[in-house]
């Protein structure tokens, strides 16, 4: 075991609350206005709705005047119209890349004692915290990483078709382990043609690509061989070049022929020409009963084409040609390629060249595979050359092959090798660049420093802040409501205000808006807002309140483990938080949709306060005929504070109907616009806007009618209708009705997944093309997605992209139409199940009907597989532990919820079926699980086990949400005392058979020697012992492994405690201020009394001696040499003394120089070297002494650096010492270095790019171990000089890090209290032992010399709580403690309050110098 230095400095804040004592500076940030008097009296309140939101307030019991929050009143009260109107999606607020607002004109937050400092975070997390919505920017992009094809339609089927049997599988499943997923993107496979109905597979490719690259990390896979496809017509063109080919063409049949096909569109602006959709002219294109009028109808068109297109080459200008006949691939190249050098990085191109290819009277069949035109030719060869100028050499993939009659052949042993070949090569390029993006995401700046907050509260708000972001910019009028809600702010109300009104009435908006108007309203007022169903984080009640309560306690100075408590507990925790508001931290909490909460969670409201504390005002929306609004009713007897939001004007309604359009680049005529207007006033809600704008784009003004319906609810079916007949009914219908199934929303590669699983969907689709591989085409999902895009959401979980719908009436709607009957939800359900139960993955062929024959013929599908866990892979280049898997969060969220939807029960199968919920809290949430119960309750409401479960779960939520591995250690401490009684056995059978599993550790755990652990069905918010800091430091016995030795400054007392019992078996009191402890042998221990060093003898209860020499008083630093001499910094911290324990006596000085001030002393365990640090000399050096030759060895340094000498440790030998180095003016990361101090050489240098806080190093294990700013913990080889292994766990840095005497294992944790928990590790494997998190705050721990124990000293409690490492056995395997000394001694305690107070003689300045 190595020596260790770590920050370890104690920062707790005082919690008393007193707003009036703070200085007068800080007013300036808010202006109070006054509080108006208001009646007390019940019986004389106003029932006008004008009360609660007028300057005076409203509300009802209140004891004394309150002073309201304080708004800035602007000189305009009224709403300006945002300036790009119209939807957008939420990732469109802003691009990936913008960098942080600075605070307009904001200066720092008021800085108040009893609060946190939020001045102390980053301005993206500040903003966060902050509620300042209008700041936040995306920073972080979902796990998502998207290979995107760039190829011909037809040239490279073969190719294609065999990357998705042989290399996108394996990379799929690599990514997916890796906590990514992959998304492959083809759109030009699996089609028969690239001519969409309606023209837009053009602008359908550009989309998606810009939606993907916002979304993900695009990989793009470019197939350019000779050629590159060929030009669609265009969708539309301009007005003036359709005006000038028209006037250039000599033939009337040519001018009819565009006439035919291209319309005027007067609603774009400007006004053009648009292509006519092909069924309009020849309407058996969509024909999929006959084969045979199909294909005539595609002659037809093909016909068509080729007139139209010659025409255009022979009229378009050059510059014409460019914008409206480049081809799809060209734009996509350009696109996704040429953009910038950083996406040429993650392009390959895969080049095949034909040999023996005949150059002249080329086959029809070559016409495939090559361009013939010599304008295609000329542009080609463009193309290529740039992609050779933009490609590094190992990205191009050139292959020459012979060519063949029938083309490219996989029965052609030449192209068969050809393919193998391509597979072989392209897989690790692939990889290669995956690694790539994986490790630079990894190393994100925003993430390479504590966040201030927990990662799940810093996603959560961050995704509804950009929802709320989106919501705002669409807002439009509805001036009176926030007059309404301004007034309700800055007035003395002391009751919540709830808006409420019909569906789709704008209630969402209308909170983003307020959100966004309280950013320039309230001066750096905490802005708390959540829309409820957002994430799975925000739709139950448990978690909307857990998730407001964690950043209410970020904000108040709370720990986020008090924010883990159930509905029934939550309240008097949301009053006490609440209640720490004060004048200059006022709070505003904004919950929109309360009445959404999801039925498999609490629909309880009885937290909302009827009465809010002072300086908190809270504002709800609540549907009119939900039984929320109901129970808010009884609640909140003031019916002036229920604002009622009236629908839109008529000139608001068309209003933001402009604004789509505006935004879209379209216009309506008179005609459509009175219809429209006739409409909106018949159906006055946002939602209904909204949908009629984004049709109205799609109208050119010569519609005769328009489809149009007099309520929501219709005209939400004319979307429907509309899709199906673009995209065709079971198309649409199958993967709406999976898409609305799923619990949390469906990824992009899930969906096509369960399609291609889909035969009914798939024998639609290949009804005219069946492509060489049986899956789902890219093009249908996305064509479905990217037309109910505005409707839809996209939502992260855990990394993963999910999308979802955005309005609960779409949801509603969808699951009327279809999941109406139990034939569709046994459909989907099925569907689901059988994917995440990886029915057709891991090669399992689904049967293909083949109806003529009356066969069945099975296709492998290539889906994901779904384990519950996923296992590492070696396929990777980066170095990763050796043990490593990944739970399957989606699996462990969705299947139980879908085989509940189909069978009606989980209850043995799932929710306590133990192993499962063992696996489903490592790998998801807790309060997932407690979703399962509760869903299970609803079938089982009289089972008390469930209760029983339920209340565990609450009680361990916090703990289970760090870490689910912990499960059975919570069992075990809080179900003993139950299960000591054994009339419990028979009433909770099942619970017993899990306490006796959890008793015997089936997996590495700390199991708790006592009860230290909140019990089932006592008050959550009930704190363990009385809050006081008992213990400031535990310190191991020197040989006995079974002792501790506690410390108490304030109390001024020592102890020895027998870890087993816990009991103390010695306890000395009296000590004046007892700082520092280290152990002489077993019985005799040195202490830092003030500054004085004295001696103590634990065994018989005595004081020994006093030490002559003053210790420094921010320095007294000390180590022992042997059991009879001490080092110690001198008082003038200029040299280091040598004292005698036996006398007291100095005997001996290590000094270099004059003027050297030392600044920090370590002794190696064996007592034969001291290391100090020198903060005179420039650069800064570190100093050796030999102890026992009484001599310097080394005055180590290294130009331009200086040694930051709190974190560095020695090896027990002292054969090694590490210290932490930075840059002299640099702003770099410090980093490690290591000197061998046998030879006095500098031996490791590593740079892990983080801040480094704390350290050990280990000669047994062969390692130098830091935990990182990031919260990471790293381990270095001394041997190898290699990075050994990466940690992640903790959610702060962990600035203390323990070796057990061994040096195998070491135990982690944060002795600032930000992350409660304590974590032991294998050193040699980097596996995570174990991993406890207690109740209460940790003030000290200790491991065991020998490891299999962790001792802690918790906040409120007087004795310590051991854990013992159990794993295949329970605690009471453990040995017998040996006895401790006399053992007439036993506990006794001893005063020695009088001890040591005659004076000492002497001074150790005399003694001799050595230097």
């Amino acid at each position: 075991m190595g020596s260790s230095c770590s920050s370890s400095q104690s920062m707790k804040d005082n919690v008393s609350v007193k707003s009036e004592e703070v200085s007068s500076q800080h007013t300036r940030a808010v202006t109070p206005t006054l509080a108006r008097p208001v009646s007390s009296s019940t019986d004389d309140r106003s029932y006008d709705t004008e009360s609660c939101l007028s300057e005076k307030g409203g509300g009802t019991n209140r004891q004394a005047a309150r002073l309201p929050l304080s708004v800035k009143m602007g000189d305009n009260d009224g709403v300006s119209n945002t300036g790009d109107a119209g939807l957008a999606h939420m990732e469109n607020s802003a691009p990936p890349d913008v960098k942080e607002s600075p605070r307009k004109s904001r200066g720092a937050i008021p800085n108040l004692g009893h609060l946190p400092d939020l001045n102390k975070l980053s301005d993206v997390i500040r903003n966060l915290v902050m509620g300042n919505v209008v700041f936040v920017r995306p920073i972080l992009k979902p796990r998502k990483i998207c290979i995107y094809t760039c190829a011909d339609l037809k040239d490279t089927i073969m190719e294609r078709s065999a990357l998705m049997e042989h290399v996108y599988p394996k990379l799929r499943l690599y990514c997916m382990e890796k906590g990514y997923e992959l998304n492959i993107v083809d759109l030009h496979w699996g089609i028969p043609d690239e001519h969409i109905n309606d023209h837009s597979f053009k602008e359908l490719c550009l989309g998606h690509l810009t939606t993907q690259a916002r979304d993900s990390h695009i990989v793009t896979v470019v197939f350019l061989n000779e050629t590159f496809g060929n030009a669609l017509l265009p969708r539309v063109i301009e007005g003036p070049d359709f005006d000038q080919a028209i006037s250039a063409m000599e033939l009337d049949t040519d001018r009819e022929l565009f006439w035919k096909w291209y319309h005027w569109d007067e609603n774009a602006q400007p006004p053009c020409y648009k292509l006519q959709p092909i069924s309009t002219f020849i309407p058996n294109i969509k024909d999929s009963n006959s084969a045979s009028l199909h294909q005539e109808a595609v002659q037809d068109w093909s016909n068509e084409v080729k007139k139209m297109m010659t025409l255009m080459r022979m009229v378009f200008n050059q510059e014409q040609k460019e914008k409206y006949l480049s081809t799809v691939m060209e734009q996509e190249i350009k696109q996704s390629v040429f953009m910038n050098q950083e996406s040429a990085k993650h392009c390959l191109w895969i080049c095949r060249k034909f040999t023996h290819f005949p150059s002249h009277n080329i086959p029809a069949q070559g016409k495939v595979y090559v361009a013939v035109e010599p304008e295609s030719k000329k542009r080609l060869d463009i193309l290529q050359s740039e992609l050779k100028e933009r490609l590094d050499e190992i990205r191009m993939l050139k292959f020459r092959v012979k060519w063949h009659n029938s083309g490219m052949n996989p029965e052609v042993p030449e192209h068969a090798q050809f393919v193998e070949d391509l597979c072989a090569q392209i897989s690790p390029l692939l990889i290669s660049i995956i690694d790539g993006i994986i490790e630079e995401d990894e190393t994100k700046e925003e993430l390479k420093t504590y966040l201030g907050i927990e990662k799940r509260l810093f996603h959560e708000l961050m995704q509804q802040s950009l929802m709320c972001q989106f919501r705002y910019k669409n807002f439009q009028g509805r001036q009176e409501i926030l007059t309404k809600i301004r007034r309700y702010l800055n007035n003395d109300s002391c009751v919540p205000l709830i808006m409420h009104g019909e569906v789709g009435c704008g209630k969402s908006s209308l909170i983003a808006k307020a959100m966004e108007r309280c950013c320039e309203w309230l001066v750096d007022v905490p802005l708390v807002v959540r829309f409820v169903g957002l994430t799975p984080g925000s739709s139950t009640t448990e978690q909307v309140l857990r998730s407001i309560a964690e950043q209410c306690c970020a904000l108040f100075g709370e720990h986020r483990a008090e924010a883990a408590k159930g509905v029934r507990h939550m309240s008097a925790f949301l009053m006490h938080v609440w209640s720490k508001a004060c004048k200059l931290r006022p709070l505003v909490i904004m919950i929109d949709g309360i009445d959404q909460v999801k039925s498999y969670g609490s629909t309880s409201l009885e937290w909302v306060p009827s009465e809010l504390p002072e300086h908190v005002k809270l504002i709800m929306t609540v549907r009119d005929d939900s039984p929320q609004m109901s129970l808010l009713q009884s609640i909140i007897e003031d019916r002036a504070c229920f604002l009622k939001i009236p629908p839109l004007t008529i000139d608001e309604g068309y209003n933001k109907f402009e604004g789509i359009l505006k935004q879209h680049h379209r216009s309506v005529n008179k005609e459509q616009r009175e219809l429209v207007s006739k409409n909106i006033q018949d159906c006055p809600l946002p939602l209904y806007v909204e949908i009629v704008g984004r049709m109205a784009c799609e109208w050119t003004g010569a519609e005769s009618q328009l489809p149009l319906k007099p309520t929501l609810l219709e005209q939400i079916y004319i979307v429907f209708d509309d899709l199906e007949r673009a995209n065709g009914q079971v198309e649409v219908s199958h993967t709406l009705g999976y898409l609305t199934a799923a619990k949390h929303g469906l990824s992009d590669s899930e969906m096509i997944d369960i399609l291609s699983c889909d035969e009914a969907l798939l024998e639609k689709i290949f009804v005219h093309c069946t492509p060489p591989v049986r899956r789902c085409p890219s093009l249908v999902w996305v064509q479905i997605s990217r037309q109910l895009q505005p409707f839809l959401m996209k939502t992260i979980v855990a990394g993963i992209c999910l999308l979802t719908w955005r309005h609960e009436s779409f949801r509603d709607a969808a699951r009327v139409r279809y999941l109406g009957t139990p034939d569709q939800i046994s459909m989907c359900c099925t569907a689901l199940i059988d994917y995440f139960q990886s029915k057709w993955a891991n090669g399992v062929k689904k049967p293909v009907p083949v109806y003529e024959a009356g066969v069945e013929e099975g296709k492998d599908r290539y889906v994901l597989d779904q384990p519950t866990k996923y296992r590492g892979s070696n396929m990777s280049k980066i170095s990763v532990q050796s043990v490593f898997s990944r739970h399957n969060r989606r699996k462990l969220d969705e299947l139980p919820y879908q085989v509940l939807q189909l069978r009606g029960r989980i209850l043995e199968e799932f929710v306590l079926n133990f192993e499962w919920v063992y696996e489903k809290l490592c790998g998801s949430d807790t309060y997932q699980v407690l979703e399962d119960v509760s869903l299970a309750l609803t079938n089982h409401s009289n089972n008390i086990e469930l209760v029983l479960l339920k209340e565990v779960l609450e009680l361990a939520a916090y703990a289970l949400g760090y870490d689910g591995r912990q499960f059975y250690s919570q069992v075990c401490g809080r179900l003993s005392t139950l299960m000591c009684d054994p009339q419990n056995h028979e009433t909770y059978p099942i619970i017993k058979k899990l306490y006796e599993t959890a008793a015997s550790a089936p997996v590495p755990c700390l199991l708790p020697l006592t009860v230290c652990l909140h019990e089932p069905f006592q008050d959550q918010n009930m704190k363990l012992g009385d809050g006081q800091v008992y213990f400031n430091a535990l310190i191991r016995a020197r040989q006995n492994p079974h002792y501790v030795i506690t410390l108490s400054t304030e109390r001024g007392e020592i102890a020895v405690w027998n870890i087993f019992t816990m009991s103390p078996v010695r306890t000395l009191t009296g000590i004046t201020q007892p700082r520092k402890l280290k152990m002489i042998d077993d019985y005799r221990c040195l202490v830092l009394c003030g500054r004085e060093l004295r001696i103590y003898n634990f065994d018989e209860g005595l004081f020994v001696m006093k030490l002559r020499e003053v210790m420094n008083q921010k320095m007294p630093y000390f180590g022992l040499h042997d059991k009879d001499h001490v080092v110690a910094l001198s008082r003038s911290r200029m040299y280091v003394n040598m004292m005698n324990l036996q006398n007291g006596d100095c005997v001996a000085t290590f000094k270099v120089g004059e003027d050297r001030f030392l600044n920090s002393l370590m002794v190696s365990e064996n007592g034969k070297i001291c290391v100090c640090g020198d903060e005179t000399q420039k650069p800064s050096a570190l100093l050796v002494w030999d102890l026992e030759l009484r001599k310097l060895m080394y005055d180590l340094r290294i130009p331009h650096h200086e040694f930051i000498t709190r974190h560095a440790a020695i090896t027990k030998e002292g054969h090694y010492v590490s210290c932490v180095c930075r840059e002299v003016d640099e702003p770099a990361p410090n980093f490690i270095v290591v000197y061998d101090l046998q030879s006095g050489t500098l031996f490791k240098k590593w740079k892990p790019g983080v801040n480094i806080i704390s350290i050990a190093i280990s000669s047994a294990g062969s390692c130098v171990i830091v935990g990182l700013e990031d919260s990471k913990l790293m381990a270095y080889d001394l041997i190898t000089g290699n990075p050994r292994w990466t940690l992640k766990g903790h959610t702060a840095p962990p600035t203390t890090i323990r070796l057990d005497n061994r040096g195998l294992q070491c135990l982690t944790y944060d002795s600032l209290g930000r992350d409660r928990s304590v974590r032991v590790w294998d050193i040699h494997s980097g596996n995570s032992l174990a991993v406890m998190t207690p109740d209460q705050a940790i003030t000290a721990c200790e491991i065991s010399s020998d490891g299999k124990a962790v001792i802690m000293a918790l906040e409120g409690r007087n004795e310590i709580v051991t854990f013992l490492l159990c794993h295949q056995s329970g605690v009471d395997g453990h040995a017998s403690p040996k006895s401790y000394g006399n053992d007439t001694n036993r506990g006794k305690v001893f005063d020695l309050s009088q001890a040591g107070t005659w004076p000492m003689s002497g001074d150790a300045e005399e003694n001799m110098l050595w230097s």
